[in-house]
């Protein structure tokens, strides 16, 4: 996994085209549901921000402890434990870029070497450092398709 020159661009896009959906999309539509499962406009957005600490956590305990546990969350509980209904999405976004810039540089710096170290996840078994960049990649889309229903 000596190149990594794409997953680690990818990692420094999403809040890029996340800012953009969020400065076209109407005020109407922050607080609707496409699906009732699923959150609104606006949740999605805090949910990103909210989000990337926990992701940072991870990329810590793994690169770090070793035999390292990461504890699952239930993102509906912690929506509401958050209050993503009431997150301003622009500053949202911007809080998640800014975190998302301390991500991809330690993917960047603590990365190559180290791909391959693992942690347990409580819910999901091992996971590498390698998966997780790539985990965060994916989470981006999967919101970023989302948030574009909206529009």
């Amino acid at each position: 996994m000596a190149n990594n020159a794409y997953l680690l661009s990818c990692l420094a896009k999403g809040p890029n085209i996340v800012r953009w959906i969020v400065d076209h999309a109407s005020p109407e539509i922050l607080d609707t549901k496409t699906d009732p499962e699923r959150f609104s406009f606006r949740e999605a957005v805090a949910h990103l921000a909210d989000w990337e600490p926990i992701l940072q956590d991870r990329a810590r305990i793994i690169r770090f402890e070793e035999g390292g546990i990461l504890q699952g969350y239930d993102e509906s509980q912690r929506a509401l434990d958050m209050d993503y209904a009431t997150v301003d999405p622009k500053e949202a976004v911007e809080r998640w870029a800014a975190a998302r810039a301390e991500s991809t540089a330690f993917f960047e710096n603590e990365g190559p070497g180290h791909w391959e170290q693992v942690a347990r996840h409580t819910e999901r078994g091992d996971i590498s450092l390698y998966d997780l960049a790539n985990m965060e990649v994916c989470h981006d889309t999967y919101h970023i398709e989302h948030l574009l229903s909206f529009l």
